[in-house]
């Protein structure tokens, strides 16, 4: 079967149009709606990685959102095990390690000692990175605007991270880092669906993910400790509990929405939750009693800029 079949015959199987041919209507009140749920899904998930690693160790935490997430696509897989293609494991592995596994981990880590807002800023890079690394490794065309929106993006990241201590959101350098090497790994996971899972239905290429790598991370819960901690520690079920808002609406509710969104309206629009997310980031740190300084107001807004101009 020639590669234009197979893609031909998955896109029929899993029943879903096109990146390209994706609705480009006018948006609608419930789509207005679900882009803000959106927002404030993925912005608080940073405010409950900061709570849940100062229950669990950020690998325990890091294991049990995986186990979790797991679990709740077992069930997605059995539905589309027919229409996914388990030949191409090795971009699927991708997705379970660069788009879950590895910047679950580092965001956790960073957890510790950065605030959540500036986790969700920072995790507004991804699309920057995206585009880098898909024009030196992916074939993707860049433009003078492109060019010019990188590099304001990681001047605003820069400013973020290396900005002095009397901005609070700044945080520790190292670990402000870490935030954006996570997004480097997003940034990999999209090209690399993009490039080699594009004609498979969405849901298909998450839960196939899972089903591929869960036994590991059911194996590096154990080695962990994280089954042990939850059960001696007094506040071990508290720390399941933003453990499981981060599984089933962080990294499963929120995709299943994400891409319900897209097949309604189109990528441009759905992609704007880009934006949203930083500012409910900030709004929920705030709420939560961390700091925010005009400086780290000035850093997110050239970020955001240079991601405007990008993406123009």
């Amino acid at each position: 079967m020639t590669k234009n079949a197979i893609k031909k015959r998955y896109n029929s199987a899993a029943k879903l149009p096109s990146f390209a041919a994706m609705s480009s209507r006018a948006p609608s009140a419930l789509d207005w709606l679900v882009l803000f749920v959106l927002a404030l899904i993925w912005g608080a998930s940073f405010l409950f990685i900061k709570r849940s690693v100062a229950i669990f160790s950020p690998l325990q935490m890091a294991m049990w959102r995986m186990v979790l997430a797991t679990a709740l696509y077992l069930p997605v897989a059995v539905a589309f095990w027919s229409k996914i293609d388990w030949r191409r494991w090795r971009p699927l592995l991708v997705v379970a390690f660069c788009g879950s596994a590895i910047p679950n981990f580092l965001f956790a880590v960073a957890g510790q000692h950065v605030n959540s807002s500036l986790a969700g800023v920072l995790n507004s890079l991804t699309p920057l990175f995206t585009l880098m690394l898909g024009v030196a490794f992916f074939e993707m065309k860049f433009t003078q605007r492109k060019i010019i929106g990188v590099v304001l993006g990681l001047l605003g990241a820069a400013m973020l991270i290396l900005f002095n201590s009397k901005s609070s959101m700044s945080g520790n350098a190292f670990f402000a880092s870490l935030c954006a090497l996570a997004t480097v790994c997003y940034a990999v996971n999209a090209n690399v669906v993009n490039k080699w899972l594009r004609d498979q239905h969405p849901a298909g290429i998450a839960s196939a993910a899972f089903v591929l790598t869960g036994w590991m991370f059911l194996t590096g819960l154990w080695w962990s400790g994280g089954w042990e901690e939850a059960q001696r520690d007094e506040r071990g079920m508290e720390g399941l509990g933003y453990i499981a808002y981060l599984a089933l609406l962080g990294t499963v509710g929120g995709s299943i929405l994400y891409f319900w969104l897209l097949q309604r309206t189109s990528a441009v629009f759905a992609t704007s939750v880009t934006y949203l997310l930083p500012v409910a980031a900030i709004g929920l740190g705030a709420f939560d009693g961390e700091m925010i300084g005009p400086l780290d107001l000035a850093g997110t807004g050239v970020i955001l800029t240079g991601l405007y101009i990008a993406r123009k």
